[in-house]
């Protein structure tokens, strides 16, 4: 089935490579015009550059923004609302990790990463809500097989997308009698540059493929 989401505009976080990149390749397949978002605005213009090769009908726009600093997130909503219009699909995708013995991790790593996976993905939840114009919504959470399935040296992270899921259950009872629809999907073991490490590791591949 060919899905078509023609005049839908779509934020996707942390969409400069790995699996934000894939959602937005795959957005603008489906006719949607796109705000690419990553920490660093040369990557964002690369990226731009090659989609709008491929995909010259589509409009394609970025704004950077480090999701650490979850303070200043309600300000860049507003302007990226301002610049390209309203939003009606939002792809909360960027995110971080911190791997460190549980008994070792210091109290500002872990915030930090609960800052960028989480705090940030509520704050934009709220922004989407309260921007989204007259037609149905939808929410998209990145989470993680790691939500459910422990793992050494990841409690910042498994902590951020465990939060995740349960939040993204809340917002979807909350919110469908306001038209959006909220949803998580967890990847499983993917190679980007977060399991970059671990893809080099040939004792956790051979445990990953057994």
């Amino acid at each position: 089935m060919i899905i078509s989401l023609e005049n839908s505009t779509a934020l996707v976080t942390g969409s400069s490579k790995g699996i934000g990149l894939a959602i937005a390749t795959k957005l603008l397949e489906a006719n949607a015009d796109l705000i690419l978002n990553s920490r660093h605005s040369d990557d964002l213009a690369l990226v731009r550059n090659i989609l709008e090769a491929r995909f010259p009908e589509r409009k394609i726009g970025i704004s950077a923004y480090d999701f650490s600093d979850a303070s200043g997130i309600p300000e860049w909503y507003d302007q990226i609302c301002d610049k390209h219009g309203p939003i009606n699909i939002l792809i909360n995708n960027a995110g971080t990790i911190h791997r460190e013995a549980a008994s070792d991790i210091k109290l500002e790593d872990f915030r930090k990463v609960l800052t960028t996976n989480l705090d940030a993905v509520f704050i934009l939840c709220q922004q989407f809500y309260h921007h989204l114009s007259s037609k149905p919504g939808k929410i998209i959470n990145i989470s993680s097989l790691i939500s459910n399935l422990a793992r050494e040296k990841n409690v910042a992270y498994a902590s951020s997308k465990g939060a995740i899921n349960q939040l993204t259950r809340t917002l979807a009872l909350e919110w469908a009698k306001k038209g959006i629809n909220v949803n998580a999907i967890a990847p499983g073991f993917i190679h980007t540059d977060l399991t970059d490490e671990l893809f080099n590791d040939e004792n956790f591949n051979n445990w990953v493929k057994d």
